[in-house]
């Protein structure tokens, strides 16, 4: 076939010989860099250090006690129990209350919940709380207090030794409108560590130390950029084996944080990451095949890919690697004429040909749970994508134009029911809480709300609220759906197009990140 008349996106004959040359290039930097690896791991030792809990107690979920419990048990079967695990998580020993849980069967009386719904909020109405059950715990009321972490214990790490870094937390978007990777991690207090301060303390560890890092927190994404000296993609790549895994990108919050206590309903990111190198669930089951590549090992990268095909949540999960790709390679674009690069454009069997077995098998799941078929399935995710973001946002526009609705519902009665019982002009007067507190009372409140003309109004604009907010969630799981077919599409070709633009210095970081996301626990 001539090349005038070739597949757009398909590189012409000459082109795929350069980057044959180079991929060969390619793959025996990665066996040197993982024979060393391995040779290195022979004396080297894993210190784990975990940061978890939300901000206050009411944002410090009985999920985030649940991840630490489950990832001890990880560490203690796969790492051993002599391996120190250093836990950082919400207000530490304090015997305060500190966990906010929802206990399984608890209802909340209709005088509650009409007060709340109609003077106030129904969230969390149901929420009960409770100290922390962790043991060992140090508080965190500060971003110092890791700070003194990484200076007394991170210090004296030796090369070789790995610190992997669990967070499960809750995160915040960046502050920093010149770099949206810098986002944040919320800690107790309401006290933030920002992406940036992290990489300056990671930069401190003694040479040769390298680093792992699994974060579920909202916004995640963003430390995926600790690749980067100052966590800045303008910046040079750092000078140390670093590779991270993360919930979701950096302006997108993440499934997970829930009060509920029945851990068979937690679908969050790190739960099937860390199922995966276990080798059982939460509730005690075998996981399913993941060993993609066949080598009877399951590396960090396949745990990866097992939760991109597990979890059926809002995540767009984000690999270092990936990361490292989107600064330094690019796309095909109908607008360059530039040959041999690889886009949304190129056939699907293209690009099945140059995924390695681990991205194969995350493109080839995703398209059966989507029912992509044929050679076009790049353009097909990238116009799902989109169709799907409109129809989200319609669902937003609908919510908005039925709050106005449900308000003025909400006044009406909140309105008559002042002028009953004028003490509601402040639900917290002793004359309202007496009003929740005898069942007399109780009784005569409940009736009055439902009797009111405008309640079946009020009632069916309830259901329909929560109707939207499904909607609007299940769009949401859909699109991530999307999207994580789109990117695993876009990995592959920033990785068969990365040697056609840079050198191979940068080639060369790529795949040492790479020879560490392929790593595992030992035992795996």
């Amino acid at each position: 076939m001539q090349d005038s008349a070739k597949i757009p996106g398909e590189p012409s004959k000459a082109v795929l010989h350069l980057v044959m040359q180079r991929r060969s290039f390619v793959y025996l930097l990665c066996s040197m860099f993982l024979a060393l690896a391995t040779i290195g791991d022979l004396s080297a030792r894993d210190h784990v250090l975990t940061i978890g809990g939300g901000y206050s107690p009411s944002g410090n979920q009985i999920s985030l006690e649940r991840n630490v419990i489950f990832f001890e048990k990880l560490r203690a079967e796969k790492l051993g129990g002599d391996i120190r695990h250093d836990l950082y998580f919400a207000d530490g020993n304090s015997p305060l209350p500190d966990l906010q849980f929802e206990p399984e069967g608890g209802e909340v009386p209709r005088a509650n919940l009409y007060m709340a719904g109609l003077f106030g909020s129904e969230r969390g109405i149901a929420n009960h709380y409770r100290d922390n059950e962790l043991k060992n715990t140090r508080d965190l009321s500060s971003p110092d207090a890791v700070e003194r972490w990484f200076e007394e214990e991170g210090s004296k790490l030796e090369s070789g030794d790995r610190l992997i870094l669990y967070v499960t937390s809750h995160g915040g978007r960046s502050g920093n409108k010149d770099n949206k990777f810098n986002t944040k991690i919320w800690m107790w207090n309401r006290r933030t560590l920002e992406a940036s301060r992290l990489a300056s303390w990671i930069a401190k560890l003694p040479e040769g130390v390298r680093v792992m890092t699994v974060m579920v927190q909202c916004y995640a994404g963003g430390f995926s950029h600790l690749i980067f000296d100052e966590n800045n993609e303008k910046k040079d790549s750092v000078d140390r084996r670093v590779c991270g895994f993360f919930a979701t990108v950096c302006d997108r919050e993440a499934a997970g944080c829930t009060p509920d206590v029945n851990e068979a309903n937690y679908d969050e990111f790190s739960s099937h990451f860390w199922a995966a190198l276990r080798g059982k669930t939460r509730m005690e089951e075998p996981v399913g095949h993941c060993d993609y590549d066949g080598n009877g090992k399951i590396s960090f990268e396949e745990a990866h890919a097992y939760a991109i095909l597990t979890s059926r949540n809002i995540d767009i999960p984000v690999k270092t690697s990936g990361a490292f790709l989107r600064v330094h390679s690019r796309l095909h674009s109908e607008k360059e004429e530039e040959e041999g690069l690889l886009g949304l454009e190129t056939p699907y069997s293209v690009i099945l040909e140059r995924a390695g077995k681990v991205d194969r098998a995350v493109l080839e799941g995703l398209s059966r749970r989507l029912d992509l078929k044929g050679e076009n399935r790049g353009t097909q995710a990238r116009d799902g994508v989109s169709a799907l973001a409109k129809k989200i946002r319609k669902v937003e526009e609908e919510k908005k134009a039925h709050k106005k609705k449900f308000d003025s519902a909400r006044g009406v009665l909140s309105r008559d029911l002042r002028n009953r019982w004028p003490d509601l002009e402040n639900r917290y007067s002793p004359g309202a809480i007496r009003l929740l507190s005898k069942e007399k009372r109780q009784s005569q409140f409940v009736s009055a709300v439902e009797e009111h003309p405008r309640f079946e109004e009020w009632s069916k604009l309830r259901a329909e609220r929560s109707k939207l907010s499904d909607r609007d969630l299940q769009l949401s799981k859909e699109y991530a759906s999307w999207r994580r077919f789109l990117r695993a599409f876009e990995n592959v070709a920033y990785a068969a197009n990365l040697p056609v633009i840079c050198g191979e210095a940068v080639v060369g970081t790529y795949m040492r990140i790479l020879a560490a996301e392929q790593e595992g626990f030992s035992g795996n």
